[in-house]
């Protein structure tokens, strides 16, 4: 009877070691399979931040001039200096399907006038009309220019824009004020050099193509001795206004040299010349007009390459001088 329940008692101490021991294991490997879980979700990336860039004040301005189009259709004619344009430069815009665009600010860059020889430009804002067009008439006409006037869409002087961001939207159109010197007339004082350097004459060329423009009243300067080469723009006038006081329009000095010496080059020569030319109005004195011109040409010999030299030396300088001055 003892025996029966000793072994009852072994039998119950074995059902509960093994329990303990099944559940001890199953504890076990749950804390186990926690803790991999645990560390798989620590491992796992952080969802991304979306960052939204906005459009710069320049982007945005420059989507707004998408399929924009803008063309000058109407130029008017050159003028004489003095005189007033004929008409308007006109300019139209449209948008991408050819429609014009009204209400749309445009900016003109254009020559106001004259700041010793140099041109002085100005800008304007004129708004289009209900058919697309843009009129600008320029109202100082008392200088002589050859240039652009140029048409753009007007922008925030802040906004950072290049010029060629807006290269698609300029419009550009010729600006042809031609001397008074047709009527005024001009004294001339350009000294020809030889090729060692010295001084030769006074350049016939040039007063001869001036001449065929229409200037006939023109003629050597009464005081242009080779001694003056090397005077003031100043002490010329000076000398020369006590021949001729302001009867005459113009003043035209300057010279015509040799850049370097006429090169052969395998069969044919090559001759290089500079014209450096001025103009003063001989009624105040002011220089209005300064400008180098250097061309070269080639010939068979020495003679024609610098003929040919002079040929398109003098036409550089006839057609700048009578929109210069």
């Amino acid at each position: 009877m003892k025996k029966g329940k000793l072994f009852i008692k072994s039998l119950l101490f074995t059902s509960i070691l093994c329990f303990t021991l099944i559940s001890c294991a199953t504890t076990n490997q749950e804390e186990s399979k926690s803790e991999v879980i645990s560390g798989f979700e620590e491992e796992m990336p952080a969802e991304e931040e979306v960052i939204i860039v906005e459009p710069t004040a320049e982007e945005l301005f420059l989507e707004k001039l998408s399929g924009i189009s803008i063309k000058f259709t109407n130029t008017p004619a050159k003028i004489k200096k003095g005189k007033e344009f004929k008409s308007a430069f006109d300019v139209m815009v449209t948008n991408a399907d050819g429609e014009p665009v009204s209400d749309f600010e445009l900016s003109f860059k254009y020559p106001a006038g004259k700041s010793g020889s140099q041109l002085v430009f100005e800008t304007t804002t004129i708004t289009s009309n209900s058919d697309g067009i843009a009129s600008f008439m320029p109202s100082n006409t008392s200088f002589a220019a050859n240039t652009k006037i140029t048409a753009l869409p007007a922008y925030d002087s802040e906004l950072n824009i290049t010029e060629e961001e807006l290269a698609p939207y300029t419009a550009e159109a010729d600006f042809l004020i031609e001397s008074d010197i047709t009527t005024r007339g001009a004294i001339m004082f350009v000294f020809e050099f030889t090729e060692s350097g010295k001084p030769s004459k006074n350049s016939y060329d040039i007063l001869s193509a001036l001449r065929k423009k229409g200037v006939y009243q023109i003629g050597n300067a009464p005081i242009s001795d080779t001694e003056y080469i090397n005077a003031s723009k100043a002490k010329i006038y000076k000398e020369n206004y006590e021949y001729v006081g302001s009867e005459i329009g113009y003043l035209i000095g300057g010279t015509v040299k040799f850049v370097c010496p006429v090169e052969k080059i395998e069969d044919e020569y090559k001759a290089t010349l500079c014209a450096d030319i001025y103009g003063i109005d001989m009624k105040t004195g002011q220089v209005i007009y300064e400008n180098k011109h250097e061309t070269s040409a080639t010939g068979a010999n020495w003679n024609t390459a610098v003929t040919n030299c002079k040929t398109n030396l003098t036409k550089i300088v006839a057609d700048a001088i009578m929109f210069g001055l």
